[in-house]
């Protein structure tokens, strides 16, 4: 059998297993010659075959088996310049990826990763950065790009000669007192590549991992299955700032970035060992990058120590916006019991009672969701569309899928039900609006009210609410930006916060928790206020547009 045959085959039973496959995964790995392999697609195959066996092992024989060659396949393609080019772009350990990522991102690379990461090029030429340039920069000193005086490149060049024009950009942007959300914008517009050389695998460490061995993968639900408490693992700072960088690289080498995982500090993760070895981390936002009214929180899924899976939840009293993303080399394991076990965990810690997935996540305006059967994931979670429509076609495509086991949903079917957000009630007690309701909402109040006027609807708000609740650092740049968003919700109902002592003592705990404090403490108190969640929920009801039209 060829190199090439002997990859396929491997990568055809990895996810099969019993004793007859133990033997036959040792046979195909001791016999594959590393060095025989020239092509980029045998060499993809076989690195995605021996992570999976990692994360989805027989036994240790075959873990380690699998670990020692993944050493021998990062040699060989670091050893061939012919193949590394080949493999240019793929993320693969031993290679190097070109592309552009947010400023947070570059900024921590240059910090942590200095010697891996280098400046490549810009997306435009140099009169199309320069405005972005003089905009970010002092005003003092870029008043020297008027007139066709001096071109930024050059004036950089001129004040620092010797610093790399990365960390002169990375600089200037850091000394920058604009927004964060306003500073990543003109960034991106900019367009800067940058390169990464990928030197190690992304894994967690021995000391945060509890390895499993399967038996057989877990492909449906088990019934009367016990709930496994999770075992909360206590950090100190290096193992959480371990599990940042784990979270970060992997979605660097699949060309992705979630602001949760972005914008996270050490302090603000949380990590726990489940089931099948698999363990999560959850993690929180900086205050300055929060999202002023729902929490954006973000996990990452790790199976054996290697990362598998992430996404985030936006959580908004006792319901959350959820997703799952399972890296594509990860396909074809565990998907339906990491799901459950994501879904329990954030239920238990930050106690939701509902959850819901946005058209997105299951393939609307996104192939990968379309081509992974994502809607399935969700619907065998036991979420179900919102929308008639979606409800009546999901019921028939189950029907048939039960009927006969290898059927299929049509992409066009699964385009057609990504068409609905998709809900799941676990109490009938849950909170059945999100931030995405009390976005049409803002939009109801803002046409009814105002005529669509905006500057109207904000004129003096911020100060009228801050004086309402006592809030004296109302300019603090935190602050002001989460009473600006809450101010026009608030103010419809501003005769009954004033005359409730206790509503308005709750929203100014709120709003400071959410500007300097604890996001798992917001949510906390959230869930604990009644009169703020009736009230949001009569100005859903009675302001929020309907999308359809």
């Amino acid at each position: 059998m060829t190199t090439s045959a002997s990859i396929s085959e491997l990568f055809a039973i990895r996810n099969q297993y019993g004793e007859g496959k133990v033997l036959e995964k040792l046979q195909l790995l001791r016999s594959i010659n590393i060095k025989n392999i020239k092509s980029n697609k045998a060499a993809q195959t076989l690195y995605t075959t021996l992570l999976f066996l990692q994360a989805y092992p027989d036994n240790k024989t075959i873990h380690k088996q699998a670990e020692d060659t993944l050493q021998l396949l990062t040699a060989h393609i670091t050893a061939n310049e012919n193949l590394t080019y080949k493999l240019y772009n793929t993320g693969i350990t031993g290679t190097t990826l070109c592309a552009a990522f947010g400023f947070e991102m570059v900024k921590w690379l240059r910090k942590t990763h200095a010697a891996s990461v280098r400046f490549n090029s810009f997306q435009h030429d140099e009169a199309y950065i320069q405005p972005f340039v003089s905009v970010i920069m002092n005003k003092a000193e870029s008043e020297i790009f008027q007139d066709g005086n001096a071109s930024w490149k050059e004036w950089l060049k001129r004040v620092n000669p010797d610093e790399d024009i990365l960390d002169q950009l990375i600089a200037i942007f850091d000394s920058s007192d604009i927004r964060p959300e306003v500073k990543d914008e003109i960034w991106n517009a900019i367009g800067i590549n940058i390169e990464i050389d990928f030197i190690t695998h992304c894994r967690l460490p021995v000391s945060l991992t509890i390895n499993f061995y399967h038996r057989a993968l877990i492909r449906e639900q088990i019934n009367n299955e016990p709930f496994h408490i999770p075992v909360t693992v206590s950090l100190t700072p290096a193992a959480a700032e371990q599990i940042i960088d784990c979270s970060r690289m992997i979605l660097m080498r699949h060309l992705r970035e979630i602001d949760p995982i972005s914008f996270t500090a050490a302090n603000l993760i949380s990590y726990y060992h489940l089931p099948r070895g698999i363990s999560i981390a959850l993690m929180g936002m900086v205050p300055e990058r929060r999202h002023p009214i729902d929490s954006y929180m973000g996990y990452m899924v790790f199976k054996n120590g290697l990362p598998v899976a992430y996404a985030g939840s936006w959580i908004l009293f006792n319901s959350g916006r959820i997703g799952l993303n399972v890296f594509p080399g990860y396909r074809g394991g565990e998907t339906r019991f990491i799901f459950e076990q994501v879904l329990q965990l954030h239920a238990g810690v930050y106690h939701l009672k509902r959850f819901t997935a946005d058209p997105y996540q299951i393939g609307k305006d996104n192939s990968d969701g379309i081509r992974s059967g994502a809607f399935w994931v969700y619907y065998h979670a036991g979420f179900r569309p919102l929308e008639k429509k979606q409800q009546q076609v999901a019921a028939t495509e189950a029907a048939n899928i039960s009927m006969n086991k290898k059927y299929r949903s049509a992409p066009a079917v699964l385009k057609e039900l990504a068409n609905s957000r998709l809900e799941m009630v676990l109490q009938k007690t849950a909170v059945r609006f999100d931030a995405t309701d009390l976005s049409r909402t803002y939009a109801g109040i803002l046409t009814k009210k105002y005529q669509g006027n905006r500057l109207l609807s904000e004129q003096g708000a911020v100060k009228k609410l801050a004086a309402i609740l006592k809030i004296k650092n109302c300019q603090d740049q935190n602050m002001h930006f989460v009473l600006k968003s809450w101010c026009i919700f608030l103010l419809c109902n501003e005769k009954e916060i004033l005359q409730n002592n206790q509503l308005k003592k709750t929203l100014k705990i709120l709003f400071n928790q959410k500007a300097t404090g604890s996001e798992e403490a917001y949510i906390a108190t959230l869930q604990k206020s009644h009169d703020l969640r009736r009230m949001l929920e009569e100005l859903v009801k009675m302001y929020a547009i309907d999308l359809k039209h």
